[in-house]
């Protein structure tokens, strides 16, 4: 008999007072909708992401993201330690202005490193 893996979701939360945040650990997590649910309401969200992390999650995460915000835009960023620089930095803030983003716009950062 083939045990059933445990697929529920797990929390940690981290204590921090004030500023305390969960950390759900889970399978299929980043495309399901429900995983947003508890985030702050706005009218757009914007997911900064890098050339590689976008073709492996972007897609997942902005279709999720749809049933919460009636726009969610994306800005892909070159990956790598050459692009840590203002240059970069100026691509998520023109992503946001072309976009019409506003203080509201809650962002999303996917990805490790660069972004």
């Amino acid at each position: 008999m083939t045990a059933i893996p445990d697929i529920t979701p797990h929390t940690v939360q981290i204590e921090l007072g004030e500023r305390s945040y969960p950390i759900l650990i889970g399978t299929g997590l980043l495309g399901d909708s429900a995983t947003y649910a508890g985030l702050p309401q706005a009218h757009s969200a914007m997911v900064v992401t890098n050339d590689t992390v976008a073709p492996l999650y972007a897609d997942a995460v902005c279709a999720a993201l749809q049933s919460h915000y009636r726009q969610v835009d994306r800005v892909v960023l070159p990956d790598g330690e050459a692009h840590k620089d203002w240059t970069t930095l100026n691509q998520i803030f023109d992503a946001l202005l072309s976009r019409a983003s506003d203080r509201k716009t809650v962002l999303f950062a996917l990805g490790g490193g660069v972004v």
